[in-house]
């Protein structure tokens, strides 16, 4: 069998195998973070490996098979010959005839043994080479039937492989004579063919070494997969080569990739290789300038007023945190300029928030062009502007507000047949030391600023450092601290004015208030410390705390059974809160909070100074199912005007106009016009500041949807609800 030859090399592959195999093991172990190019690396290893050894396997099946047939087609020939030489041991037993059969084989190393058997197949007529220590079967043990010679063919011989052997090949063929038949000397003719007898006179056994080819074909095919092995090898370094070399474009694209990851958006691809890798490289490099223009574009969003481009409070006041940190070391002095436009409502209210943004861009540029490169300045509200002026004394500072006021009074604004102008008063106070908290020199500079306000405008005013100013900056921080710790500790309190439906009269509408609770217990009024949370930044932390408490309120008192609406006030700084949405939905949804059951209230004021801001938030938090109020409308001079562009669902009536139109035909005018023109947008009324019966009959015959004031209730605990109707 042919299993049988390939057993000699069946230990020389399974250690190539395993070495293989530990080869491989290794490259993965090394490459477990399936590198692309150690893959492709990897895929042609393997394909080097496998086509080796189906080369060395075909080589050998296809060897081994060649010489069997020629070794079968020689020893076809060395059977004819053995014949003609061994013939005469059927006729003698002449010594010679053992000379020359040894002679003959001798020039054949491949011939283990010659045998002739007589006819019968059992005994031995002749011996000749190795034949000391075999156990060979006896021919006549086989099929001698299938020898019968055939007339005219090729000697017909039996093939026998005897593993037993060592590995020999046995070729048993007859010895036959051939004799022409008799028919008597006078019956003989040349013209007629005469028939001729084949006679069986023994066999020839023939053994046929496959040791001496297989030890030849082994050396062959180890000297040929060394060769073969060397080609692969060198396939395996130039496709390695070619690999790295085609790759390597790629691969360098990990490092940028990398950065990129960790936000650096500054980095760039270099573009080569293939146009493949090219087409990829100019893809990244468009998506990471992308990037890196819009994370641009939000830092100077986070840090910047969109309006003006000035850096915005937040960034100002990280500013003044490092200036502070400077000062501790001492060796030079700062100031904070606190500027304020003059008369910048009338511009506002006259002539509308596009003629007032138009303004404050251009205080923006006059202010941008007059600071040195080591200053900084900021818009820090609606028409307020503060610099910080690094490394300047006294007498410097008050050149610069000098400066300031000069220039300011030259900028003037057209608006179409109207031209004007704009001042502005200035607050300086100078920083020597870190004596004060970043919040004390802000209220310095503050109250210098009003002190020039006070003193007829278009000024500056340098803070002095007396027993009052001092006492009112403490007051502030003392205010600023109480907030604070009442926004840590629950210490606010809500309380709810109810407001009156005028028909039908069957709804519970409350407008919820904030009250402060005081060290002895009273309760404090928004007034008092609501403009110290706003010039100190706590605004939309208070805004946040009245939203959660307010829906945690009317979650539990309609989950009760009661129908409820709460009317919560909005800041204007909440407008720039970006978290506003969530914080509302979220509440909303935690409490189970129905559509229609909140209304937010926002000023007249900070809806027509921020009208795309307003019309954005109302817009968003109206798909919530929250609707909105305009609270104090009719103060403006452009009430009406942008009435029709605000989408809210009610308009609160200043109650300026209210408490006097009994008495004033010009404030009921303005109620009743209002009225009519609410009612032509479709939106409701709630009039403010009712003192009394007749003026709420007043406003009943003019429209007005709702009244609320100290008539109809005063802000207090909510009383007891009136259970849910059930529905008919």
């Amino acid at each position: 069998m042919l299993r049988d030859r390939y057993r000699s090399v069946a230990v020389w592959f399974q250690e190539l195998k395993s070495r293989v195999g530990w080869a491989t093991a290794r490259l993965a172990r090394q490459n477990s973070q399936h590198s692309l190019v150690h893959r492709l690396l990897a895929v042609l290893f393997l394909t080097a490996l496998f086509v080796y050894f189906t080369v060395n396997i075909g080589l050998w099946w296809t060897s081994s098979r060649l010489i069997e047939e020629n070794l079968l087609k020689q020893a076809g020939r060395w059977i004819t010959e053995l014949d003609a030489v061994g013939t005469p041991l059927y006729a003698s037993r002449a010594g010679y005839q053992h000379i020359r059969v040894n002679e003959r084989i001798r020039n054949f190393p491949e011939i283990s043994f010659v045998r002739y058997y007589d006819v019968s197949g059992r005994r031995v007529l002749g011996e000749y080479g190795k034949t000391a220590g075999l156990k060979l079967t006896a021919p006549a043990s086989l099929d001698l039937a299938s020898l019968a010679p055939n007339a005219g063919g090729e000697r017909p011989y039996l093939i026998v492989r005897d593993s037993s052997g060592g590995g020999t090949l046995r070729l048993i063929a007859p010895v036959y004579v051939r004799a022409i038949r008799s028919d008597g000397m006078l019956n003989f003719s040349l013209r007629k063919a005469q028939a001729e007898e084949i006679k069986v006179v023994g066999y020839i056994d023939l053994g046929i070494d496959l040791g001496y080819y297989r030890e030849a074909l082994l050396r062959s095919i180890a000297q040929g997969s060394l060769i073969i092995a060397a080609i692969f090898l060198l396939a395996l370094f130039v496709g390695y080569r070619l690999i790295r070399r085609a790759l390597a474009p790629l691969t360098n694209l990990q490092a940028p990739l990398l950065q990129l990851a960790q936000g650096d958006t500054s980095v760039r691809v270099t573009l080569s290789g293939d146009n493949e890798i090219r087409a990829i490289g100019h893809a990244l490099n468009t998506t990471i300038a992308a990037i890196h223009q819009r994370d641009e574009a939000l830092r100077h969003l986070a840090d910047h007023d969109p309006l003006t481009g000035l850096a915005n409070r937040s960034t100002f006041m990280r500013e003044m945190e490092r200036e502070h940190a400077l000062m501790a070391e001492g060796g030079h002095s700062s100031a904070v300029l606190y500027i304020d436009l003059d008369q910048f409502k009338y511009v506002n209210d006259s002539y509308g928030h596009a003629a007032g943004d138009r303004l404050l861009i251009k205080v923006a540029e006059v202010l941008r062009s007059r600071i040195r490169d080591t200053d900084m300045v900021a818009r820090f509200g609606g028409d307020e502007f503060v610099i910080l002026a690094r490394h300047v004394d006294q007498k410097k500072v008050m050149e610069m507000a000098a400066s300031m006021n000069a220039l300011m009074s030259k900028i003037s604004l057209v608006e179409g047949d109207q031209t004007f102008t704009i001042n502005c008063s200035i607050g300086i106070t100078l920083m020597t030391s870190n004596r004060f908290t970043i919040e004390e020199v802000i209220s310095q500079a503050d109250m210098a600023c009003y002190e020039a306000k006070s003193r007829g405008r278009n000024r500056f005013h340098a803070y002095e450092f007396g027993t009052e100013d001092r006492k009112k900056i403490m007051s502030d921080m003392g205010w600023a601290q109480q907030i604070k710790t009442a926004l840590r500790e629950d210490r606010f309190q809500l309380v709810f004015q109810p407001i009156q439906c005028m028909s039908p009269k069957n709804c519970d509408f409350y407008e919820v208030l904030l009250r402060l609770q005081g060290a002895d217990g009273q309760l404090i009024a928004p007034g008092a410390f609501l403009p110290i949370a706003q010039r100190f930044g706590l605004l939309v932390d208070v805004d946040r705390w009245v939203i959660s408490n307010a829906f945690k309120r009317l979650g539990e008192i309609r989950r009760a059974g009661w129908e409820i609406v709460f009317s919560i006030n909005l800041s204007g700084q909440m407008l720039d809160d970006p978290d506003l949405y969530e914080v509302v939905r979220a509440g909303m949804l935690a409490n189970q909070l129905s559509a229609g059951s909140v209304v937010f209230e926002i000023t007249e004021q900070t809806a027509v100074r921020q009208i795309d801001k307003a019309s954005q938030l109302i817009s968003q938090l109206s798909e919530l199912g929250c609707l909105f109020a305009l609270d104090d409308f009719g103060k403006g001079f452009s009430s009406f005007s942008h009435l029709k562009d605000l989408p809210v669902h009610f308009i609160k009536i200043d109650g300026s106009f209210v408490e006097n139109m009994l008495t004033n035909p010009v404030d009921q005018a303005m109620v009743e016009s209002i009225i009519h023109i609410a009612r032509v947008l479709g939106k409701k009324t709630i009039a403010e500041f009712v003192q009394n019966q007749e003026t709420i009959a007043t406003l009943e015959r003019a429209g007005v949807d709702y009244v609320q004031g100290f008539h109809v209730g005063r802000p207090t605990e909510l009383p007891a609800m009136k259970k849910k109707r059930a529905t008919s």
